[in-house]
């Protein structure tokens, strides 16, 4: 419901999704889009992004809408606007391995794939948790941080 809510308050034009695992919040992320968005996941496991593929394709989402990539976060974000045409994304949703969150966002930073006013939502950083990426984002400077309490999944 975060989520839904975010997509539909900010209406984000391009999106990045970090962690497509099987393509279940691809597929959530990709109904909420504004008509003419663009969203990008990037998935480190092929085997993942294989089932993923077919799950967001089944959905009705062409490569136009919904583009996986599969490679590590680390070696893919560098080439987002060389390779794949993302200039900078309005949303960021992180699900994927939380020891990588800052580190991504620090990339994301430097390689100035953020658009001026971006959310970035990040799942689980209280549990399983990812208190350096909170610890940043609280004490940076750069963010307004707010901590949604949600139930657990599991």
């Amino acid at each position: 419901r975060i989520v839904e809510r975010v997509l539909l308050e900010r209406a984000p034009l391009r999106v990045l999704e970090l962690g497509t695992y099987c393509g279940y919040g691809t597929v959530l992320l990709a109904q909420g889009l504004p008509p003419g968005a663009r969203l990008y996941t990037i998935e480190g496991d092929p085997r993942h992004a294989a089932v993923a593929e077919k799950v967001i394709r089944l959905a009705g989402f062409s490569e136009q809408t919904v583009e996986l990539i599969v490679g590590p976060s680390e070696e893919v974000i560098p080439r987002l606007r060389e390779k794949h045409g993302l200039m900078n994304a309005n949303l960021v949703f992180m699900d994927h391995w939380k020891r990588c969150y800052l580190r991504d966002l620090q990339l994301l930073e430097s390689h100035q794939l953020l658009a001026e006013g971006a959310t970035i939502l990040a799942d689980n950083v209280l549990f399983p948790g990812a208190p350096h990426f909170l610890q940043y984002a609280k004490t940076c400077g750069k963010y307004h941080c707010k901590v949604h309490r949600a139930r657990l999944e599991y």
